[in-house]
């Protein structure tokens, strides 16, 4: 982590950022190897019967739920609002208005179906790890509601080096970063922990994992304003307005989690996560 870390400081190549989020699942594939475990349990079947629904919103529902936010802020904000100034815009040497938005209508359901697909492997290197691996762990020692608190938290402190080079947040205030950065992947955790604990798959997770990667591509910030975002604030997903729809939902997940003893066949309390009847594979 600190050695890909460290690289991506020096010269900013997002290869490193694939081997960073690769590492954790090597991380435990390592661990399961040197302990001798089974690597039965890692939750790699799809179980798409019954499922589909939540397959679908994780990749489709994610960049609606991000553009959600950033309409709140301009609505908020609205001199922020320049689409003609914007860097996509001055990229594309675009000065009128409705040929923009001719572009940005073919752009942005393109990007939606395929900036995700490039992701799935980098972030089931995250998930494998954070959902598969830690979070069953955790549940059989605390409630589920800690448990994926808990679970945010780590995920969320497992970014701070990369945080401490300046990435997502800047370097203006690396500390504020890095707390910013532990509370939006606590939000984020909690919905990836309530898609993989009602699929009883990994897949669901990476796929909501990579859909929300895939904004980084077309931010909000970029397509629509000419000046700097707050990255604490919005327009993207990252600040506190512009990730308001992740809140609401993580908040209203949250809730459902800490209501249900059963989710789908897997058995929920505060020491045990069991797998009951588990549904046949499509």
């Amino acid at each position: 982590l600190l050695i890909f870390s460290g690289l991506y400081y020096l010269n900013k190549s997002t290869y490193f950022l694939t081997f960073l989020m690769l590492s954790p699942a090597v991380s435990v594939l390592l661990t399961k190897v040197i302990c001798k475990e089974s690597f039965s349990d890692l939750y790699l079947k799809p179980y798409f019967k019954g499922n589909i629904k939540w397959y679908l919103s994780a990749y489709f529902l994610t960049p609606f739920i991000a553009f959600f936010g950033a309409l709140i802020y301009f609505i908020i904000f609205p001199n922020d609002f320049n689409m003609i100034g914007s860097e996509y815009a001055k990229a594309m040497e675009i000065e009128n208005e409705s040929e923009y938005i001719s572009k940005l209508t073919f752009m942005i359901p393109l990007a939606i179906i395929l900036n995700p697909i490039a992701g799935l492997i980098s972030c089931l290197g995250e998930e494998l790890a954070w959902r598969a691996y830690l979070l069953p762990r955790l549940n059989k020692r605390f409630s589920i509601q800690i448990s994926v608190i808990l679970n945010g938290i780590i995920w969320g402190l497992w970014h701070a080096p990369i945080i401490a080079t300046g990435y997502n947040y800047g370097n203006e205030n690396i500390t504020i970063g890095i707390i910013a950065m532990i509370i939006f992947c606590t939000i984020i955790g909690t919905i990836s922990s309530y898609l993989f604990y009602k699929t009883k798959s990994v897949w669901c997770s990476v796929i909501f994992h990579t859909s929300l990667n895939g904004i980084d591509k077309y931010r909000p910030s970029e397509l629509f304003m000419s000046k700097n975002s707050n990255m604490f604030i919005g327009p993207d997903l990252l600040g506190l307005i512009g990730g308001i729809g992740f809140i609401i939902i993580s908040i209203i997940l949250f809730t459902r989690l800490k209501k249900e003893n059963m989710i789908k066949g897997v058995k929920i309390n505060a020491h045990t996560i069991s797998r009951q009847n588990p549904p046949e594979n499509s």
